[in-house]
């Protein structure tokens, strides 16, 4: 009987250890994950980084609700900015809290943002506003997606933005 109560004792603390388990993001601070799957964080908040970005780079694709999902994302034209104003317009567009998934959802992204730090790329962010169902912004983070409404400003900043994107290697 002993034997039994010790493997169950074993087993309790080897799940109960699972659960209890924490992550460092790379910003150094400690979020648990438990904590960090029941709240609905926001993308800035899910990666505080955010904040230190001084450029990025906005990625339209040229047929995003093209059949070909390979081919879709290779041909896009692209705008770079260090518009501190622009880019602060961004950061307060990743409010929203986030939904967090295990697949990706199967709606096409329309493009994407790369936010950069000291010219090193550390996050992309992908968006669409294609339809009600596929209108989001979303990350990758832990292997997981962690999608969040688009707000209609921001969807119009998007518009006007890419009307000033070009073709990569064109000259503007």
């Amino acid at each position: 009987m002993r034997i039994s109560t010790l493997i169950f004792f074993l087993v309790f603390i080897f799940l109960f250890s699972c659960t209890q388990r924490e992550e460092k993001p790379d910003n150094g601070s400690v979020i648990p994950l438990r904590e960090r799957s029941a709240v609905n964080l926001s993308i800035m908040q899910l990666d505080e980084r955010l904040s230190g970005a001084d450029s990025l780079v906005f990625i339209f694709y040229n047929d995003p609700h093209g059949k070909d999902s390979l081919r879709y994302t290779r041909f896009y034209r692209q705008y770079a900015t260090i518009d501190s104003a622009l880019i602060q317009f961004v950061k307060a567009n990743l409010l929203d809290s986030t939904t967090r998934f295990e697949k990706i959802k199967k709606c096409h992204s329309e493009g994407k943002i790369w936010c950069f730090k000291k010219g090193e790329i550390f996050q992309t962010i992908y968006f669409s506003s294609f339809s009600e169902d596929c209108s989001f912004l979303y990350i990758i983070r832990d292997g997981q997606f962690y999608y969040s409404g688009i707000p209609g400003e921001m969807t119009r900043k998007l518009g006007e933005i890419q009307k000033k994107a070009f073709e990569p290697g064109s000259v503007k």
